[in-house]
């Protein structure tokens, strides 16, 4: 049987959707940003203003010197996570394996679903014209469709906008011949300097490269790269309930850069709540920390911790991270980004904690959640987090998944 994967990418997506939700929006130049302020970061622009060359990462003020009329909306990721519910809810019923793989893209195996490429395409249009017609007219996406998910993914990433790409195995190398290596999906700028220090300069010498050789320079990372490139699949489509996060976190940059850890206290604390929340959520523990900073002027800190004790409550993280990030941010610096995670994740144990006061921590946390998941965000939150209503909004990151079946 032939292994057929379809990957769909979302065209411009919080740009688009903010389009849809708002027609006088369509068709002009709009920068969807994390917060208003001048320096604020846009974090997806339409196809207007990508015309024009103001793409993510461009600051609010910069992409007014390039087009005064830009028009610029915060970002709302509740209205994202609402549309992205009603588009994985039509693809989920082509298939029975559907992984999630970012808020505007995921991968389906079709696999015994049809019974050839060809048959594949006719879905992936059908695909496109459901989520117009039924989500919304100015919603469009790239598809790819490949044997896997490398290809499929590579397949998407070069089709033409609100088009279908089909990568047969007799057609990769006639694709990747016309690409560079930092244009396949894994290989960063980082990974591409190694690969040039081996003698290798293009996705074609990559595949006919001894992979021997390359797992002895790079390690198993080496046997992936090459298979990728000779269309051998050694991954799966994973549905939702398998993919599991390595790591949970938030990070936030500051509108307003601060020196004094009495203005970082309270959005500090509020990112180790949210932290605290998701990984609660998923019914997880941690064991290790990790935190992070970076100034106004060149630098910053990253630190991480393993830790003999379990993470578990919001209180418990906010005192690993505080203590660890205060003990490493260097004296008179302007702080203008803060970033906390939790790694080593486990299942909760289900064993009473000796200790009376960490168990009553434990179910502390637990109903503080049940009541800001029914009520809303900040109904009852810790003293710690005072003052920080309007920081910290909820945001969504483009390689995060998305629990789309809750949204439903």
């Amino acid at each position: 049987m032939q292994h057929i994967i379809l990957h769909i990418d979302m065209n411009s997506y919080f740009a688009s959707v903010e389009q849809q939700a708002n027609p006088f929006l369509r068709g002009k130049p709009l920068g969807v940003c994390a917060y208003l302020s001048e320096r604020g970061c846009i974090i997806a622009s339409s196809k207007e203003a990508k015309a024009l060359g103001i793409g993510v990462g461009v600051r609010v003020f910069e992409a007014k010197k390039i087009c005064p009329q830009m028009i610029f909306v915060e970002n709302d990721p509740k209205k994202y996570r609402s549309v992205t519910s009603r588009i994985f809810k039509i693809l989920a019923e082509y298939t029975d394996t559907m992984e999630p793989y970012s808020i505007d893209e995921a991968f389906l195996d079709l696999t015994g679903w049809v019974k050839d490429l060809k048959q594949a395409e006719d879905l992936g249009i059908e695909m496109n014209r459901r989520i117009k017609q039924e989500v919304g007219e100015w919603l469009t996406s790239s598809v790819g469709i490949a044997e896997t998910k490398f290809l499929a993914k590579f397949a998407s990433d070069n089709a033409a906008k609100d088009s279908i790409l089909v990568i047969p195995q007799a057609k990769r190398q006639k694709y990747l011949g016309r690409v560079k290596l930092t244009d396949c999906w894994g290989i960063n700028k980082a990974l591409e300097r190694r690969l040039n220090w081996l003698g290798i300069h293009t996705p074609l010498e990559l595949a006919t490269y001894p992979v021997s050789n390359l797992m002895n320079a790079l390690g198993k990372i080496g046997y992936f790269l090459w298979a990728n490139m000779n269309g051998i699949e050694y991954d799966r489509v994973k549905s939702e309930n398998e993919t599991t996060p390595k790591s949970i976190g938030h990070s936030y940059c500051l509108p307003r850069p601060s020196v004094n850890w009495a203005d970082l206290a309270p959005v500090f604390m509020k990112l180790c709540e949210k932290t605290g929340r998701r990984l609660r959520a998923l019914g997880k523990e941690a064991t290790g920390i990790s935190v992070g900073a970076a100034y106004t002027v060149e630098g910053g800190v990253h630190k991480s911790l393993q830790l003999k004790s379990i993470l578990y409550t919001s209180q418990d993280i906010y005192q690993a991270a505080s203590s660890l990030l205060q003990k490493n941010l260097q004296p008179y610096q302007v702080v203008r980004f803060l970033a906390v995670s939790v790694y080593n994740l486990q299942p909760i144990s289900q064993q009473q904690s000796l200790f009376v006061e960490l168990q009553k921590k434990k179910d502390l946390n637990f109903s503080l959640d049940q009541v800001n998941d029914k009520y809303g965000e900040y109904t009852v939150f810790f003293g710690e987090q005072w003052g920080s209503e309007t920081n910290v909004l909820d945001r969504i990151g483009f390689r995060k998944t998305v629990s789309w079946q809750s949204e439903i």
